[in-house]
């Protein structure tokens, strides 16, 4: 079981397949952040890039792109109001109560902690 579980993190600890988590990170935070653009449709402008990298690499952004996409809806749902992803939706009331106490950081900072805390669990 160990030597499995070495060669799994030492596969997606290469710099390359880093890279593309960070790159995968930032395009699925631009495009979450929209309204109107959702995370399937992230993933399906992104697919046809994936041909061209290796399965870890392709696996590797799709997650990452899915999961910060989500996260990334609660952006304008706690600032403006207006979910960007569907999955903000319930969030966008409580959220915006907060923001407009003058309490955005927390509303944000509390989506972070339990998008994490899901997407671990």
């Amino acid at each position: 079981m160990r030597p499995y579980f070495y060669e799994a993190l030492s596969a997606t600890c290469e710099p390359r397949v880093l890279l593309v988590v960070v790159l995968s990170a930032a395009y699925g935070i631009l495009i979450g952040s929209i309204p109107g653009l959702t995370a399937t449709m992230a993933v399906a402008l992104l697919v046809p890039m994936t041909f061209f990298l290796d399965s870890v690499s392709a696996i590797a952004a799709i997650v990452t792109t899915v999961t910060c996409s989500i996260f990334a809806g609660d952006i304008p749902a706690a600032l403006v109001r207006i979910p960007g992803t569907p999955a903000s939706a319930a969030y966008a009331s409580d959220a915006y109560a907060l923001t407009r106490r003058g309490r955005a950081e927390q509303a944000l900072g509390t989506s972070l902690v339990f998008s994490v805390i899901g997407g671990l669990f």
